[in-house]
């Protein structure tokens, strides 16, 4: 398992890379070609039995959006994103039975995909938008790794034993302090270092959020029935499960540095 894990990381970083120089065009092309692509993997993990053009309406619909979106500054986004959460919630309430519908989880896929990832295209638009980007990467990472170290090192008490079992608190803790840290570092190394509030927003706001997007990555596997999303990425699962922090996390960033921008 590491040993597939570090081989599609020595592959992956390298093209990550690549796709934050290239010229911004290239950028959204790809991006939303790897969302699409997350929207039909979704639907298929919901509903495998499903006829395959439920899966490729979804992704079409996906990279519509995010066509629109990236063109058209009229597309509320905020408005969209609450719509997303309360979708998420429905589908991860059994009460509501959103979830026993096709229909429910091809929304879902929809709007858990396009909407979020709406923002890391924007994102690029920033001015010093790539650096923006390498910050919210490095966040992202910084947060996966302090979890995970410090949950292997100093773990004891389950965060979230009925969602994530492997997941403690210390581990939370370690995160969110990495997370933290390298939100007020990696700007300040960039160039990009923000009036305050701006490093304090991001090291409270965006480590938190990236957390809360693998959580709710694992419910809604949970709520499946399937370990990963798909086996597109040996020793990491699907697409999905990749993006599932930037989900929430890129969404965070790119309110605070509009905002902070404005």
């Amino acid at each position: 398992m590491l040993r597939q894990r570090l081989m599609v990381a020595s592959v992956g970083l390298p093209l990550l890379a690549l796709l934050l120089y290239v010229p911004e065009p290239v950028f959204a092309v790809v991006v939303i070609a790897l969302l699409a692509y997350g929207a039909y993997e979704m639907m298929h993990a919901a509903e495998p039995a499903a006829p395959l053009s439920y899966g490729l309406s979804v992704a079409a619909g996906a990279a519509l959006f995010l066509a629109l979106a990236r063109t058209s500054p009229e597309v509320p986004l905020g408005l969209l994103l609450g719509t997303t959460a309360v979708t998420v919630a429905l589908l991860l309430w059994p009460a509501a039975r959103l979830s026993a519908s096709v229909g429910g989880w091809w929304l879902g896929a929809l709007l858990y995909t396009a909407v979020p990832g709406a923002h890391l295209v924007l994102a690029r638009n920033f001015v010093d938008g790539q650096a923006w980007l390498v910050v919210l990467l490095a966040i992202t990472f910084a947060t996966d790794t302090g979890a995970y170290a410090c949950g292997r090192l100093f773990g004891r008490h389950k965060l979230a034993p009925a969602i994530s079992p492997n997941k403690t608190i210390e581990g939370a803790i370690g995160g969110l302090a990495l997370g933290a840290a390298a939100a007020i570092g990696v700007p300040t190394l960039l160039g990009v270092a923000t009036r305050m509030p701006g490093p304090l927003l991001l090291a409270g706001v965006v480590p938190a959020a990236a957390m809360i997007g693998d959580l709710v990555e694992s419910a809604l596997k949970r709520r499946l029935g399937v370990k990963d999303m798909s086996g597109l990425l040996p020793g990491h699962g699907g697409l999905l499960d990749r993006l599932d922090s930037l989900l929430l996390a890129g969404p965070c960033l790119y309110w605070i540095v509009r905002w902070l921008q404005a």
